[in-house]
């Protein structure tokens, strides 16, 4: 029987508006499209899931992490960072070998200090946010470092648009010239502030404790915001413009919004019994789907997929006497082709009910402590 505790350990690992001077707020300006909790429809994977394929990465020194902060699928590569061991950016082809490391942690010029977020250029380029130092790091393709940029805020994460940069804005030591705490700003290529929206609460911190980067996504030229516990989804074009709100009703279940503004107060709705669902994990999008997880303050865990072209919200609550990961869809990240990419460590394998249906190869690697990318390709519709 899998253990709800050993559950959510594999998922926190993967994730009003304001204005002030010369500065535009358009948080108010887009639309926002509510999708109820309570009339959700069954998400069956195999109305979305046209076949599924495994990729084993390499178990060499070198390629081991103990967590996955972050794992980005482009340019028939998968990178992946590990917060806690300091390993910089892995790279694995497809796979699944080892090719290399990218990033090495000091206090020289191009070294590192941590690693807050990372994104991959078509190019290969790597850019690694050294959120402590304030810095986008740019390495090669082939690891060696290319530039180092300042950037004018303390971010928790990033993405490149098509004419600058959008930045997930950290709520401690803010850039002194922006008013009124914004969570998001748009900026262009030469860091000229554009936008700014959603800011902070008067009271309450960074809710960034059940992930590592991940805020801001970028996946076929498509830009998602989305800073859990908050239960509203963000999508951006391709230039940094806010086009899209997306919320999910809880109803009378709703994290108050004390709550949201304090993930650490949610042991108390806990400890007094209360049911409330929230999404604990940065959502991934692929073409006309998101893709995410909801949990509640019972324990209780679903998957949902938002389909964007008939507007319709579907859920599945899973059942944690009888998991088996290859009947779930769990976004770790999302290819460029669309394939939804799912991360299974072997201390999560040994709680699935059916390592019968496993291929012979992926039980072996699981037992030889390696992890596995499960990746699912989706039906066209």
């Amino acid at each position: 029987m899998m253990h709800q505790r050993q559950f959510l350990y594999l998922f926190c690992w993967l994730i009003a508006g304001v204005s002030c001077r010369n500065q535009t707020n358009r948080a108010d300006l887009s639309p926002v499209q509510t999708f109820s909790f309570e009339d959700a429809l069954p998400l069956d994977i195999k109305d979305f899931v046209e076949k599924q394929r495994y990729v084993l990465l390499s178990i060499e020194e070198e390629a081991l992490f103990k967590r996955v902060d972050k794992l980005v699928a482009i340019n028939d590569q998968f990178y992946l960072f590990d917060h806690i061991n300091n390993s910089g950016v892995l790279v694995f082809d497809a796979q699944g070998t080892f090719i290399r490391k990218i990033g090495d942690f000091g206090q020289g010029p191009y070294q590192l200090t941590g690693i807050e977020d990372f994104q991959v250029r078509p190019n290969g380029e790597v850019l690694i946010l050294d959120a402590i130092e304030n810095r986008i790091l740019v390495y090669s393709p082939e690891g060696n470092w290319v530039e180092s940029i300042s950037i004018p805020v303390n971010a928790g994460g990033f993405v490149e648009t098509e004419t600058g940069w959008l930045f997930a804005i950290n709520n401690d030591n803010q850039n002194d010239a922006i008013s009124n705490y914004p969570k998001v700003g748009s900026f262009d290529s030469s860091f000229k502030l554009d936008s700014l929206y959603f800011g902070y609460t008067a009271i309450g911190g960074n809710t960034n404790v059940y992930y590592h980067a991940g805020l801001l996504s970028k996946t076929s030229g498509h830009i998602v915001y989305n800073r859990p516990p908050d239960d509203t989804i963000r999508l951006f074009s391709e230039t940094g413009k806010l086009e899209k709100q997306i919320l999910i009703d809880f109803g009378d279940s709703k994290l108050p919004e004390h709550v949201v503004n304090d993930m650490t107060l949610a042991d108390e709705l806990k400890e007094k019994g209360l049911n409330h669902q929230y999404l604990p994990l940065p959502v991934k999008r692929t073409h006309d789907l998101i893709l995410g997880v909801i949990v509640s303050t019972k324990n209780d865990f679903w998957t949902f997929a938002i389909h964007l072209k008939t507007g319709k919200l579907h859920v599945h609550k899973v059942d944690f006497s009888d998991v088996h990961f290859p009947s779930l869809i769990l976004p770790t990240a999302t290819t460029p082709t669309g394939e939804v990419v799912t991360l299974i460590e072997p201390i999560s394998f040994v709680s699935d009910t059916q390592p019968e249906n496993y291929p012979k190869e992926v039980v072996n690697h699981f037992e030889n402590e390696g992890s596995v990318l499960l990746l699912h390709q989706l039906k066209s519709n």
